[in-house]
């Protein structure tokens, strides 16, 4: 992942435990700004946040919320408790899933309970939620966890970048949005330790909508004239990406006529109530057409040749290989590493990707391993026979016979040129090993 950056956002996040805090001086700092615990697991309402909240807004900072995930509950009943503590509260960051603490659950169970949480919110506020973990947690997430940006934090152990400290790298994540590199930093305004964190400018600039006022805001659930927000922003960008113009604001975060002009056509193209409202139909109805479009219809998909267990061949990778769900490498899930060998398993059309366990692999990213062949009983007929289905066939390796005793032959080669070779013989009946 990438290495901090002196232009990258001051955010710091906090909690019922940093006390009374002077937002004006924290402002003053450069802090530009704050994740507020909300609530945790499914009945702890933090009794700070609404304090916190007024106080940050009223000092010009941007302001999101976090809540403290508990994997052992209902991930559905967590978010609803979190939207209902939420209420009107009006937001300036993305909604954020604080999961670092496996509470007894194993891999699997903690990734299923993330996921489950962001995309639920995801569907009930329109807002694209972040991840926030641990470094060494982060291994518990699968690769369907990327859509997520990604607050990761980690201090002791960090590797070193021009005197500031990284988090490392991820087989998951690519880059992260935010990174909480200390919990021990001082902010004037708040007495004691506070968590300081570094925000993407790139994500920062995704994301700022500017900062809303508090005495008008809505549910979460839904949008309408007059607000302005992260959310109005999401919402525009999503009409977009399905077709739907703004020429005169576009993203702007604020909900004016030409949202809901916009938010009626689409409404009435999707057989919605036309009120020009984005509500929670509207919004999970946006949520399934965006993701339908990322979504490749199988008639798309290269058809895929089986090679089966008989004709499988192994491969050794050339650099870090992406494994992918789909044979038209439209959806990456893993990756292999550098030098690994595997076995393939199919081939697409136009050899473009090879199928292996778990899914498929770019040919280019991958180097056939060469096998030697042997044959038996090799006359003098048979022999021309095999030179002349490898010169059509295209096949550039040297066929070396063996004439004493009983006559034989051997030929090297590797990948789809083995599959063929192999067929071959076997159609013929010839026996080889």
């Amino acid at each position: 992942m990438q290495s901090r950056n002196s232009k990258n956002v001051k955010v710091i996040d906090v909690s019922h435990h940093n006390g009374t805090i002077n937002w004006t001086q924290v402002a003053l700092d450069g802090v530009k700004g704050v994740y507020i615990k909300l609530t945790e697991g499914t009945s702890f309402l933090s009794p700070k946040a609404y304090e916190n909240y007024l106080g940050a807004k009223n000092a010009g900072l941007r302001v999101g919320f976090y809540h403290y995930a508990h994997a052992n509950n209902d991930p559905i009943a967590e978010v609803d408790f979190f939207l209902k503590k939420l209420g009107n509260m009006k937001v300036d960051l993305p909604h954020c899933l604080d999961l670092e603490e496996n509470k007894g659950k194993s891999k699997a169970q903690v990734n299923t309970f993330g996921l489950k949480w962001m995309e639920y919110i995801h569907k009930k506020t329109g807002i694209l939620p972040i991840l926030y973990t641990g470094y060494s947690f982060m291994n518990n997430f699968s690769n369907a966890a990327a859509k997520y940006p990604l607050w990761v934090a980690r201090y002791s152990g960090s590797n070193r970048v021009k005197g500031m400290n990284s988090p490392g790298s991820s087989t998951i994540w690519n880059k992260w949005a935010m990174f909480q590199y200390t919990d021990s930093g001082k902010v004037k305004g708040i007495k004691g330790n506070v968590d300081i964190n570094e925000m993407d400018l790139d994500f920062f600039k995704s994301v700022d909508s500017g900062v809303t006022v508090v005495g008008d805001a809505n549910p979460p659930s839904s949008y309408r004239k007059g607000d302005s927000g992260l959310g109005v922003k999401e919402l525009q960008q999503n009409l977009i990406k399905l077709g739907y113009t703004l020429p005169e604001h576009g993203d702007d975060g604020s909900y004016g006529d030409e949202t809901v002009t916009a938010v009626k056509a689409f409404q009435r193209a999707n057989g919605l109530v036309d009120d020009g409202i984005a509500g929670e139909k509207s919004l999970a109805k946006i949520a399934e057409l965006l993701k339908a479009l990322t979504t490749p219809k199988k008639e798309e998909l290269p058809a895929v040749t089986s090679l089966g267990d008989k004709y499988s061949f192994q491969v050794k990778s050339k650099v870090a290989v992406g494994v992918y769900k789909y044979s038209n490498l439209a959806e990456k899930q893993k990756t292999i590493g550098k030098n690994t060998i595997f076995s393939v398993y199919g081939y697409t059309e136009g050899m473009k990707a090879y199928a292996v366990p778990g899914g498929f692999v770019q040919a280019k990213d991958v180097q056939p391993i060469a096998v030697t062949l042997k044959t038996g009983g090799l006359s003098k007929d048979m022999e021309t026979e095999f030179r002349t289905f490898l010169k059509a066939e295209g096949i550039d390796s040297e066929l070396n016979v063996h004439a004493k005793g009983n006559p034989s032959a051997e030929i090297t080669v590797a990948g789809l040129q083995l599959v063929k070779v192999k067929q071959f013989l076997d159609v013929k009946g010839w026996y080889y090993k």
